[in-house]
């Protein structure tokens, strides 16, 4: 899930994005960081430097307002 806009029409990004929006519990979150997640950093290797995927998968999670329970 590495959103990129450098080449790529937005209709793709859109698809991305709504991609993220499908997970709906912690554990689909995690479940798909351990599937997609290469690295850490920040941003994307390469000429287009969009966010990298584990920082796409942190606002997710930020997204969901997670709680302690």
């Amino acid at each position: 899930i590495e959103i990129q806009t450098c080449g790529k029409q937005i209709d793709s990004l859109l698809e991305k994005v709504l991609e993220l929006y499908q997970l709906k519990t912690y554990h689909e979150v995690i479940d798909e960081i351990y599937n997609q997640v290469d690295h850490g950093e920040l941003w994307m290797t390469g000429n287009c430097r969009g966010p990298s995927t584990a920082f796409c998968f942190l606002y997710k999670f930020f997204t969901m307002k997670l709680t302690v329970k």
